[in-house]
This record gives structure tokens, sequence and C-alpha cells, in this order.
């Protein structure tokens, strides 16, 4: 064959080459194809190529007429939301709308103006979440409506009809300052008053202005309410006197939380003084089913879970009033049926004529909570079921789990000023203590008579390797010389003394944990924001003597979540400084745990509004140096103090030999004029432990805890705020039992949180 001419006949090394270099050519091809596999999201996968947004190397795909898409811009458009604002006024506020240019603000305004411009504009507002709104009288809605509607752009988004309807009927409920019932149960004034005038006269004295006011709410209403006051402004005596005004009719049923069963019964005896022993009956077990009574009680204190036990029995007894305590414990869920202890109070409440629920937090988190105890009070007031409340209030979207599920969200909320007008005019009255704190004594003691069980004495003399047979001669025994540690005293005797003391302040425990947990302090562990009046704006001191009641107590708030600082005499002077400033600052860290000997005195911790005695001072002086870390100068706010006494124990001789130390002791100082005569008790309630605490009592009091035997750690600070990665844990060395030798500061990993905002905008 004949070779071109100019053609070079190629050698074996030229041709070598070639292949080695095409060989080259092709492996870098290839890495860097396998190099953009690696980064490609591999979701991409399971997407139409045609509608991929990416362009990939298999997908040349360019849009027809790009100029075209690139210029044109949607039109403007935005939407008029309407929404109560107060009794007698409504706003309008200019919303953005999806897929529509959205003008702005000032501009939205210039175009309502003259929209509305035949209609009188109130005046302008501040929206709680940013931004401007424009109000108009009620009596102007439908005027304002038809010109919305005919405006070109404008969007309008309606009040819901059936909020406007009942608002628009209250409204009226009022004029010229006088209440005037729009609904077939409202009672009018002079049958309020003529009601309330019947109470015990005792009763009647007590009830503060507030309070007073609340229960002619109720009563108004015809008994059907929720008193939703902050903690600490007296719901229970409220409750009772809105019950009282209607006990000629019927017997009276509450549901409360077992631990709060003796509470209640106390309570009850002591403003009802015309009720016998026998007309107020407490259900412990299915033998005390009041169905088996010969004569009916006036009023029957049951708990949720006895009364879902006994639910047959008790649907079939005839009551005329139904007071739920603590009814947060109502809350909805989103599935479509409703736990057993929920349903047994709805199909009781369902027969009843006067329903008084209480609550300090009846939104625990989210808007969507509050629905069944509204729904109690006044059926179809947020809709005909709880997923058309959803709709209209809770802003419910649908969102992908990981699994590829969808499932609602409820947790948001919308129009949330408006749901709050709709409910304090219907059937919610709700105080902070803010608002009426010039109506309150500035401090509020509380004895909390804590009735023992057998098991958890037994449980506290193992701890400390007492004896059980001892038990009940080491804690009952009144010949303990219960009064203080003398320097002189003999050691075996003062080391005898503290684990006598030491046992019954562990044997408190279980019944301390349950009146904890249900405490609104602790009820937020799953919320996300603080708001105002949640328990993530109130703080608790904690003083205990004895170390083991200090650590059980320490192992409890661990395993809930809660932070908290504790200071003992192990504490240095500057880790006690910090500790201190921690608490007062930190938002996150909402108890102090404090040996009343070591930190109960010489501390400011203006930041708590409750003070908890676990275990009762020695001296009445201990009492209120105690308290005033509390309630001292640049204390605001109202402070709750709680003493718990440990009922039939040494602890009820002790409690009157201190009365007896303090009139002595200010006799000698005050004068005999001035003296003291005894230490200020506002209420004492009792407390019974229901046992479900003892079990996890007892493993946190018997197995060892994270946090010991772990090397000492210092406070990590940053401008005195708790680092979020660090929390500090001070041991106690408070009592002559050290348990833990070494150990001044612990780490213990916590999660802190608060209930959502949204709660504070539908119940404030």
């Amino acid at each position: 064959m004949e070779r071109l001419v100019g053609e070079e006949e190629i050698t074996e090394e030229q041709r070598k080459r070639a292949e080695e270099n095409r060989a080259a050519a092709l492996a870098k091809r290839k890495s860097i194809l396998s190099l953009n596999q690696e980064h490609t999201n591999p979701f991409r996968l399971f997407k139409c190529r045609k509608l991929s947004p990416h362009p990939t190397t298999t997908n040349f795909a360019v849009p027809k007429n790009p100029s075209i898409i690139n210029t044109v811009e949607p039109p403007e458009k935005f939407r008029a939301r309407l929404e109560i604002c107060s009794p007698d006024s409504f706003s309008v506020t200019p919303v953005a709308v999806d897929g529509f240019t959205f003008a702005g603000e000032e501009l939205c305004f210039e175009k309502l103006t003259d929209c509305l411009s035949s209609v009188e504009l109130s005046h302008y507002t501040q929206r709680t979440g940013g931004g401007k709104a424009c109000v108009f009288r009620l009596g102007d809605y439908q005027l304002v409506l038809r010109s919305l509607k005919n405006c070109k752009g404008i969007e309008c988004e309606e009040i819901p009809w059936g909020t406007f309807n009942v608002i628009e009927r209250l409204s009226h409920s009022f004029i010229a300052d006088k209440w005037i019932p729009c609904r077939p149960e409202y009672i009018p004034d002079e049958k309020v008053d003529e009601l309330i005038g019947e109470l015990p006269e005792t009763l009647l004295n007590s009830l503060l202005p507030f309070q007073l006011d609340g229960v002619r709410f109720g009563v108004r209403r015809g008994g059907r309410c929720l008193i939703a006051d902050e903690m600490g402004l007296g719901k229970t005596l409220q409750a009772i006197a809105i019950a009282g005004c209607f006990m000629k009719e019927g017997s009276i049923l509450v549901v409360c939380p077992a631990i709060l069963r003796y509470s209640w019964a106390e309570e009850l005896e002591r403003w009802f003084p015309f009720c016998l022993p026998n007309d107020i009956h407490l259900v412990f077990g299915h033998h005390d089913d009041p169905a088996r009574l010969s004569k009916r009680p006036k009023v029957v204190v049951i708990s949720y879970t006895m009364l879902r036990r006994l639910q047959k029995s008790m649907l079939e007894q005839e009551w005329i009033t139904l007071i739920v305590d603590e009814s947060h414990h109502l809350h909805c869920t989103k599935k479509s049926s409703e736990k057993d202890e929920l349903k047994a109070v709805l199909d009781v409440a369902v027969k009843v004529k006067h329903l008084i629920l209480l609550s300090g937090t009846p939104s625990l988190s989210r808007p969507y909570d509050i629905f069944h105890q509204v729904n109690m009070l006044w059926p179809g007031l947020l809709g005909q079921t709880k997923y058309d409340f959803a709709k209209t209030y809770c802003s419910v979207k649908f969102i992908k789990g990981c699994q590829g599920k969808v499932f609602q969200d409820f947790s948001k909320g919308i129009r949330l000023e408006e749901l709050n007008i709709l409910l304090k005019q219907s059937v919610m009255i709700r105080r902070l203590k803010e608002h009426v704190l010039p109506q309150l004594p500035p401090k509020r003691r509380q004895i909390i008579n804590l009735v023992l069980r057998r098991s958890d004495i037994n449980l506290a003399m193992e701890t400390l390797g007492l004896e059980s047979d001892d038990a009940s001669a080491d804690i009952d025994d009144e010949t303990v010389p219960h009064e203080t540690f003398e320097e002189d005293q003999d050691s075996y005797m003062k080391k005898k003394l503290s684990k006598r003391l030491s046992a019954l302040g562990i044997a408190k425990l279980p019944g301390f944990f349950e009146w904890l947990s249900i405490h609104p302090i602790m009820s937020d562990v799953d919320g996300e924001e603080t708001w105002e009046g949640s328990p993530g704006s109130h703080k608790m001191i904690i003083f205990s003597y004895h170390h083991k009641v200090l650590d059980g107590v320490q192992a409890f708030l661990c395993e809930k979540g809660i932070q908290f600082v504790r200071i003992d005499c192990n504490v240095t002077g500057s880790d006690r400084h910090s500790a201190v400033q921690t608490f007062q600052f930190s938002k996150e860290v909402r108890i102090a745990l404090i040996g009343i000997r070591s930190g109960g005195s010489g501390l400011n911790l203006t930041a708590a509004d409750s003070v908890v005695f676990l275990e009762l001072p020695l001296r009445p002086a201990d009492i209120q140096q105690a308290e005033d870390r509390a309630h001292r100068h640049g204390q605001k706010k109202l402070v709750n103090i709680y003493i718990f006494c440990a009922k039939d124990t040494v602890d009820e001789l002790h409690w009157r030999r201190l009365n007896g130390s303090l009139l002595r002791v200010s006799s000698t100082v005050n004068g005999k004029r001035d003296a003291i005569r005894e230490i200020e008790i506002e209420s004492v309630s009792y407390l019974e432990s229901t046992g479900i605490a003892s079990e996890k009592s007892k493993k946190l009091m018997t197995e060892p805890t994270e946090y010991k035997d772990k090397p000492a750690a210092k406070l990590k600070l940053q401008n005195s705020f708790l680092s979020r990665d660090s929390l500090p844990v001070m041991l106690s060395g408070d009592s002559d039992i050290p348990v833990n030798g070494d150990g001044v500061l612990n780490e213990c990993n916590a999660i802190s949180s608060s209930r959502s905002k949204l709660h504070s905008e539908v119940v404030n």
C-alpha cells in the first residue's frame, strides 16, 4: 500500500507514548466524574431530571425565552387581616401573600387609607410581633369588610364568624359599668350579690379585692369559669367561694391530683364551717366509692386516677358543681382519641350545671392545649372539634418526618390577641402578681403537713444504715432534744441526733418530689421560650440541713433536667459569689439548693419568689434569716414560703418549740408589749404521699448517681452568666454526716427551657 506524501511512519515508541497519554486522560476523567458524584446531593437521584432545578452532566435543557422569565415580576397584592384587638374594636393589618409582590407596609397602609376613606379610623396601634395596624370600632366591621372586598389587589382575611358573633354579643354585657346577662345561664348582679352575701363571714372577710372580683366573675357566668390566676394568688379560695354560692343546689365534686386531696379537704373544712366531718368525703380506693355511703356527702374529693377507675359509679350519681384543679392536665392530643382520665372528666363535666377549672398554666406550651378546658365550659366556642380550633388559631402545618411520614404540627399559633380577648370575655379570668401586688402581703408563709408512709421511713433508715425497727422511735419520739447543736454537746449524742433528723428529712423526699413535680416551676421542661408570668420567670430556693437530703433533691433535679446551683459550707468565697450571680442573672438556672447554716445569711437571692424549708430550722432566727435571702430590699415580687412539717412526728413538737423560743427571744429584744407570740402562718395544708415517687426516691438514694465521685470542676462563667456547656452543682457538707467527702463543684448537664411565648399571648 502506498504511503501518502508527507506522511511519516509512527514508531513503536511514539505509539506506546500515545497509549499512555490516552490511559492517563481516561483516568483523570474518571476521577473527576467520581468526585462530582461524591458532592452531588443523593436525594436528587429521586427527582425527575426535567424538573431538577440544578443542571447535571446529562441535563442541558435551557428554558425557552429566558429574558421573558427574568423580566416579568408577579403582580402586587397583599392580604388585609382583620383581627379583634379589644372587646369593642378590631385591627386591620397588611400581610404578604405567597406568589405576589409585597409593596411594603407604608404603601399598603396608603392603599388601605384610600380604600377605607369612608370609614372613621379609631387609631393606629403597635402589634406585639412588630409593625403597626389600623384600628376600627367593632360596629363598623361590616362596612370595612365590604370596602375591602371592593378594592383590587387586596385579599381579605375575615374574623371567624363564631368569634365575631360571641364578642359582639358579650360587648353588650356591660353598659355604663352595669352587668347585663346575655346568656341563659348568666346571673344578674342583684342575684350575684345575694348569693355572695350568703357565704360564711370568715370566708368573705378573707377575700382580697381582686379575689372578690374573681368570685363575682364566676358567679355572674353561672358558676362556669376558668380561674387562671398566677400561682400564689388564691385560686383555691376563689373556687371554694364560687362553689359555696351554689351549695344549696346539690353536692360538689372536686377532682385534683392525688397528692392534693388532703389539702383540699383542709381548705374545705376551714372555709365551710357548717360542714360536719362526714360532709367531706375523700376517695382513696374502690372501698371509698360514695355510692356505698348511707348518707350523701356535701363534698367529694377524688383524684384523676380514681375518677377513671370509678367512672361508671360517679356518672350514675348527681353532681351540681364540678371543680377541676390543675386543669392543664386536660390538654389536647393530636390523636382522634383522648386518654381515659381525660375522658372521665369530660363525661362528668357534661352532666354538671356549674363547672370551675383552676390552673395557673392552662396552656402548657401551645394554644392547642386549651381546647378541652374551654369546650367544657362553653361547647363550640372555639369550634365543633379540636381540629376546627387548630385550623383557626394554631396555624396547622404539615411536616415530613425523617422516615417520609407526614404529620401535623400544632405547636404554632395565629390570631392570639383575638383568642385572648375571646377567652377573657367569655370564660377565663387571669391576674398576674404584678397586677395585684399592692393588695398582697409581701410575704406569705404556708405550712405543708406531710403525711409520711411507713415504707418511706424504712427507706430513710436503711439509707443511713440504721435499724428499721427503730424507725418509729427515731422519727416519732417526742423526747428528742430537737433544739440546737450546742458546742459542748457530747459528740456521740450530736451524731445520733443528726442521724435522726437526717432520716426524717430523707423520709420527706418522696412526698416533696410529688409536690415539686406539679409545681409550675417544673411543668415547662419541654417549652421553648420564657414568657412573662411563666414558670421560667419564677425561681425557688430550697433550704435544708443535711447532705443526704440535699443530695436526693439534687439527683431529682438532674433527672428532670432543671438547672440549679448548690451552696454549702464546702464552697469557697469566690465560688459562692459566682453561684449567687448565676442564680440571680441566668434565666436557665431556676433553683438554688442552700444549706441553712452556710447559706441562710449573707446572700442576696432576690431573683427567687418561692422559698422552701424541706427541714425545719433549729432556731426561729434561722427562718427569718433564710427567708430574707429572697424577701429583702430590691424584691418587688410576692414571696411564697413553704414549710414542710412531717405529720405525727417530732417535727410537730419542734414547731411548737420554735414558737415558744420566738416568744422568749422577741420579749427580750422587743419588750413584752411588742413580743412576737408565734410565727405568722397564713395557711396550713395537708399533703399525702401517694407512693408514686417512692420507688424513684429509693433509686435516687440507694444507687450512685452520675455526679458522685467525679473530680471537682471550676465554674465556667461568661460575663457572670452560666455557660451553656457547664452547670455548677455544689455538693453539701452542711451536716455532721459527710457522705461525699470531696467535691465542691461538679458538672451536671441538664436541659432547661421555658414555656412557649405563645402561652403568654393566649392567657395573659
